[in-house]
């Protein structure tokens, strides 16, 4: 592990409860050009019960722009994180690209997750998906643009689903200066390691802890045929399928959402 390199920006949400500050904390990851602030409303609600700890993983957010995206590098970047609080031990919820850095983690580390949750994203390589989004953003002429409704519709080009251009514009700030505006990811090196992100391998690990995948109804990221590869991997592996959700759904249903984790960690 590079211990030279910067720690990811994080935000740590407490309970009011004295004592509930001492229950094991819950860390949870964002997926692929998102960033930590698509979490807070569920995690200001999960930490009525425990401490919760928001990441903005590297090249997203307000986390250092750095070299490499491989799953090793990004989970590595969290176990420092938690190390600099001095946890031994802590509950892991992961969505989307989150979800791999997650599964890829506890897989390698088993010992340092009580118990693991994974959003929407299956533990198998999957096609380049991506790849015209990344294209449509970075092609855009940002600095020039005046309002954000201009680049909402600039993405519409190749974006149809509002809600996930609702996401993207989130990393959109305006610069300073008043220029237009810039983008808080790091879209270089996010398209450099896109064949990465989009990949997943292990080396024949198992994960035997406490776990819950959750998938979107009308997602197609987690299929029935994944079902045998999610529990050759995490054998104590619960399934549950959300209706009237997508690739969303701590977002399109988020108090089902909030229960199905409530009662899990309980």
């Amino acid at each position: 592990m590079n211990s030279s390199l910067p720690l990811l920006n994080y935000k740590i949400f407490s309970p009011e409860d004295k004592e509930k500050q001492n229950n094991t904390p819950l860390l949870i990851l964002h997926g692929l050009l998102g960033s930590q602030d698509n979490w807070r409303s569920q995690a200001r609600k999960l930490s009525a019960s425990r401490p919760v700890i928001t990441l903005d993983l590297r090249n997203h957010g307000n986390s250092p722009h750095i070299k490499g995206m491989s799953y090793r590098e990004m989970y590595e970047d969290v176990i420092k994180v938690a190390q600099h609080e001095g946890l031994s031990q802590f509950h892991l919820l992961g969505h989307s690209m989150g979800g791999k850095v997650a599964m890829q983690l506890a897989l390698a580390h088993s010992e340092l997750v009580k118990s693991l949750i994974v959003v929407d994203i299956a533990p198998k390589p999957y096609p380049l998906w991506h790849q015209n989004t990344l294209q449509a953003i970075m092609s855009i002429p940002e600095t020039s643009m005046v309002t954000r409704q201009t680049v909402d519709e600039y993405l519409k080009k190749s974006i149809d689903d509002e809600t996930e251009r609702r996401f993207m514009l989130k990393n959109l700030k305006r610069n300073p200066d008043g220029s237009g505006f810039s983008w808080q990811v790091n879209l270089e090196e996010i398209s450099r390691g896109y064949l990465k992100i989009a990949g997943f391998s292990t080396a024949l690990e198992t994960y035997k802890g406490k776990t819950l995948f959750i998938r979107g109804d009308y997602s197609q990221y987690i299929l029935e045929s994944d079902t045998t590869l999610i529990h050759s991997l995490f054998p104590q592996a619960s399934i549950i399928s959300m209706k009237k959700s997508g690739h969303l759904p701590h977002f399109q249903q988020a108090e089902e959402f909030f229960e199905n984790i409530t009662h899990f960690l309980k």
